[in-house]
């Protein structure tokens, strides 16, 4: 039993400027599951982040045209803001997968009449 997660951008918003495509959000899924059961456990979630586009223009110093990018580029823009969303999404992640393959015992239970 061994869970993977991993994350994709699923999506670039760029601003409607009339520049050239200023990216202004991204759009990251989270992946989860465990490699014992993936069809059971798998959950994903998904997160929006949004870029600081102040004062950005094609001409701004390390520009990287949109052709250009790379998932890579584009995380590197959330920093530690994506680091963090990814934490908190393995922990409830983990957590769900683990109550899916190891049910918690119920509070309560049906017993027959004792008559």
């Amino acid at each position: 039993m061994a869970i993977q997660h991993y994350r994709t951008i699923t999506n670039l918003e760029v601003l409607n400027s009339g520049d050239t495509d200023i990216v202004c959000q991204v759009e990251v899924q989270f992946t989860s599951y465990d490699d014992s059961d993936q069809e059971r456990t798998t959950i994903t979630s998904n997160q929006r982040f949004d870029l600081d586009t102040e004062d950005r223009s094609s001409s701004s110093d390390g520009w990287v045209a949109y052709g250009s990018l790379t998932a890579a580029v584009v995380e590197g823009w959330l920093g530690s803001e994506l680091t963090d969303a990814e934490t908190n999404v393995q922990t409830g992640h983990t957590a769900w997968i683990t109550s899916v393959l190891t049910p918690p015992a119920p509070a309560t239970v049906d017993k027959a009449l004792p008559w």
